[in-house]
């Protein structure tokens, strides 16, 4: 097990080598028209949304960092260009298409793309001796999951941050517990904040109108 224990690469890792991203819209709006309530957007993260989501987080300090939902890597280049040389991301998806995607345009001795579910979060990275992580950050699209499905995440993001951990998590504004768009498609509006606050003693939030669409993030520590 890892425990918190930094990991020793024996040599300077090499910078990302990011291809010119020219085709990360395309996949993500074809694979958002395919699964849209998995995704939860057309659109991939702004470079705002990204500041707000870890803005909190000590990169200094950090030992190993966890990202649910990597999409195209539109926040997983952000958490690469801030982290330290002998810390680790491992970046959870369960679309085979963008593990792929960012497996080829993401070159980083420190980045471990998973293809898996986030509700498995505990066998990923206990098959990884990982104990626990510094941090985790999420795109998952809470909002259009089933309630068991997304307390089961919960549970398992909560065991696995360090004391001092934090999640970090956004929700569109449209989605929010008030929202009648929402309602006007079927769909169930969701407290996302009173969610959130079952897991953790303290949730801050900040929104992010430079986004398509824009959201709130809430920042989560036990």
């Amino acid at each position: 097990m890892l425990n918190h224990q930094r990991i020793d690469l024996g040599r300077a890792p090499r910078q990302p080598r990011i291809v010119a991203p020219g085709s990360d819209c395309a996949l993500f709006l074809a694979q958002s028209m395919r699964s849209l309530p998995v995704t939860a957007s057309l659109f991939p993260s702004s470079r705002f949304l990204a500041a707000a989501l870890l803005r909190q987080i000590d990169f200094e300090s950090a030992f190993v960092i966890v990202e649910l939902g990597v999409g195209t890597g539109a926040i997983t280049r952000q958490i690469l260009r801030r982290l330290g040389p002998r810390t680790v991301l491992y970046g959870v998806d369960l679309n085979p298409h963008f593990v792929s995607h960012v497996r080829h345009r993401i070159r980083d001795s420190r980045f471990f793309p998973i293809l898996g579910r986030a509700e498995c979060l505990s066998s990923l990275l206990r098959e990884r001796g990982v104990g626990r992580a510094d941090a985790i950050v999420s795109s998952l699209g809470l909002t259009s999951m089933a309630p068991e499905q997304r307390s089961k995440i919960l549970r398992q993001v909560a065991e696995h941050l360090g004391p001092n951990g934090l999640l970090t998590q956004y929700q569109y504004l449209h989605a929010g517990s008030n929202s009648r768009l929402l309602a006007s498609l079927g769909f169930s509006p969701f407290a996302e904040r009173e969610f959130l606050g079952r897991y953790f003693r303290e949730v801050s939030s900040e929104r992010v109108f430079w986004n398509m669409p824009p959201a709130t993030v809430y920042t989560c520590r036990l």
